[in-house]
Order: C-alpha cells, then sequence, then structure tokens
C-alpha cells in the first residue's frame, strides 16, 4: 500500500491519545489524563498572567477557550460510555417510525439479486477499527442485512444496526431483528438518544440517500454519537451498468468530493480524525497516464465542485473474506490519488 506522504513526526499509534496500541489496550491512557490536567492547568495559568498584562483581555480569555477546546477534543476516552454495557440504547422521546420515498427499490434490491445475500462492505475493515479506536457500543446506519452487527457482537461490541429495507432484515437477520439488534428506519430519523454510541459506522451508504437529506442524516449521525464516526462513503458513479432499469443503474444519487462531505461534517459539530484517515486511507501515486481508463467526472459544480473518478487495475477483495469476492479493478479519484473504498473518520466536538 503506497501514502501519499510519510507519517506525522509526531504519529504514534501506540501513544496517541485516542488510538489503541497493538495488543488493544489504551497506552498511557492514565499518564495522558494527568499530562492533560497539568497542561490545561498551565495554559490557563498563563492566560491569567496574560489577562493582567493586556489591553486585550476579551481575545485572550476567547482564545484560552479555544485551546482548552483543541485538547479536551483530542482525548477520546473522556467522551466514550461505559466499555462493558451491553444494555440496549435508550429511545428518543416522541419517536415514530417513519419510511421513505425509496425503499420498495432497496428491498428489490437487497432480495432479488442486487446485493449478493450476505453482503458486508464494512466486515472487510471493521476489525482495523476495533483495533484503532477505543469504543464499546455502535452504531451502523444503513445495516442491510446486519453482517457488520453480527461481526460487531462477535468481537464483544454492544452493536445495533438500522437499516431502511425491511425486507432484507426479515429475510437475512431475522434472528437479530427479533432480539431487537436491529431494526428499521431511516437516517433523517433515527430513534435514538442524544449521544447514545461511542462510535457511529456507515459502510458505502451515504451515496445513496437525496441530496436534499443530507443535511438531516449527517446531524443526525453526530446527535446520536458520543465520540467517532466513522465511514466510507463511495464517490464513484460507475454502478452497475447492467441492471435492469435505470433506477438500479444509478443508485448512488449522493456523489459530492471529499472536502464537501468534511466540510458538511464540520458544519454539524464534527471535525476530521486526521490519524485515523492517515492510517486507514490507501493511495497510490504510481496509476498515471495509461493506466487510467473509463475517467468520469462526477458532483455537482456548485455543491463542492467536479471531481474526476478512474478505473484502475488493481485488485482488492471486498466484502467479508469468506466471500471470496476478489475484483479484478477499482475506482479511484485522480487529483489525491485515493483509492476506494473512501475512508471519513470524525471526532465528535463536544
Amino acid at each position: 500500500r503506497i501514502h501519499s506522504r510519510e507519517a506525522p513526526a509526531a504519529y504514534a499509534p501506540t501513544s496517541r491519545p485516542g488510538l489503541r496500541s497493538v495488543d488493544g489496550s489504551m497506552a498511557g491512557k492514565t499518564s495522558n489524563s494527568a499530562l492533560l490536567q497539568v497542561l490545561v492547568g498551565f495554559l490557563v495559568g498563563a492566560v491569567f498572567v496574560t489577562v493582567f498584562t493586556s489591553s486585550h483581555t476579551g481575545d485572550v480569555v476567547s482564545m484560552a477557550g479555544d485551546i482548552h477546546s483543541i485538547i479536551l477534543n483530542n482525548h477520546d476516552d473522556l467522551f466514550i460510555g461505559s466499555q462493558e454495557t451491553f444494555d440496549p440504547p435508550a429511545r428518543r422521546a416522541g419517536y415514530v417510525y417513519k419510511s421513505n420515498a425509496y425503499q420498495s427499490l432497496y428491498d428489490k434490491t437487497w432480495t432479488e439479486g442486487g446485493y449478493p445475500a450476505q453482503s458486508c462492505w464494512g466486515c472487510r475493515f471493521a476489525v482495523d477499527v476495533t483495533t484503532k479506536l477505543q469504543f464499546h457500543t455502535m452504531l451502523d446506519a444503513g445495516t442491510g442485512n446486519g453482517a457488520l452487527v453480527r461481526l460487531m457482537r462477535e468481537q464483544g461490541k454492544n452493536a445495533y444496526g438500522i437499516e431502511l429495507s425491511r425486507a432484507v432484515l426479515e429475510k437475512e437477520c431475522n434472528d437479530m431483528l427479533s432480539k431487537g439488534y436491529v431494526e428499521p428506519g431511516i437516517l433523517t430519523n433515527l430513534p435514538y438518544e442524544d449521544n447514545s454510541f461511542d462510535i457511529v459506522m456507515s459502510s458505502d451508504v451515504l451515496e445513496h440517500i437525496h441530496p436534499e437529506e443530507a443535511d438531516q442524516v449527517v446531524s443526525e449521525l453526530i446527535r446520536v454519537s458520543r465520540r467517532h464516526v466513522f465511514l466510507s462513503i463511495s464517490l464513484k458513479g460507475h454502478t452497475k451498468a447492467t441492471a435492469n432499469n435505470d433506477d438500479e443503474a444509478h443508485r448512488h444519487t449522493m456523489l459530492r468530493p471529499r472536502e464537501w462531505w468534511h466540510a458538511i461534517f464540520r458544519k454539524h459539530g464534527a471535525v476530521v480524525n486526521e490519524e485515523m484517515l492517515w492510517a486507514m486511507q490507501e493511495k497510490d501515486f504510481s496509476n498515471k497516464g495509461d493506466k487510467l481508463t473509463d475517467c468520469r467526472w462526477e458532483g455537482k459544480q456548485d455543491e463542492g465542485g467536479l471531481y474526476e473518478v478512474c478505473i484502475v487495475q488493481n485488485k482488492w477483495l471486498v466484502g467479508k473474506r469468506e466471500q471470496e469476492n476478489l475484483r479484478q479493478d477499482r475506482c479511484m479519484t485522480n487529483a489525491n490519488k485515493e483509492m476506494e473504498p473512501w475512508f471519513f473518520s470524525f471526532r465528535k466536538l463536544r
């Protein structure tokens, strides 16, 4: 795997706050907490000294608040919940189940051959996430057949899922449906209280929402997260040209560049987790010239601008290993040489 740059000098996966050590423990958690207290105390003291010697007191106090927020928001362990509970998430008061206009399309896609049985886009990288982020309670937003929820529960996580297609839940994971581990619902109207999950995950789902839903979907994902939001979002329009109808051939209805997604998550209170993005996102700068085929411009000019996506010859394993779904080529955003799957990682500001 080829990355765009060397690891930042300060980057140390076994000791960086919020990233796990190789054995899965939180390295330096106690010392980090002590260091945090000392550092915050030092900054507060420095600010007071500056206040008494400065005529711009308001600016100084504001700056101190910003620094305090930045420091706190790099310590994930201060925000996550119990790491032992298996209680179900609390329900939002007044919640009423709703569906949307395109549920029938995805009922058909899941149950009539559009997606292979037991497909699981997130299963290929989910265990990597468990070794790099501290969390226990987890929501899979757009869980499909519930395979990622099942995998996370096998990993000891208190995992739940919500899915537009009731048909796929009944067909492929009726056992988890009956236990309340998965349920039907839509991402614009999540049934959970604020701050219900240490992490919200979503695997190649947000490209399927409609543009008018984007703000509400992002707001809801952040609302129910205590700390982490980790997603893969497809940026390609190269989808199933041999589909039986036009709707199925163009299921990716929300194609926007990475910077646009970063901005909308920031708008709703989450910032990019740069360390996690660096650790997970694959790039390959050797792909250029005649190695690029079927290049297409995606996006919308007045919403983040257009970006080019090309196909390159690059074998990769999609989904669970047991599926043996080895593909011969994959898509890449040409400007930054990022290979699919395109990962997005955020921390909720608190």
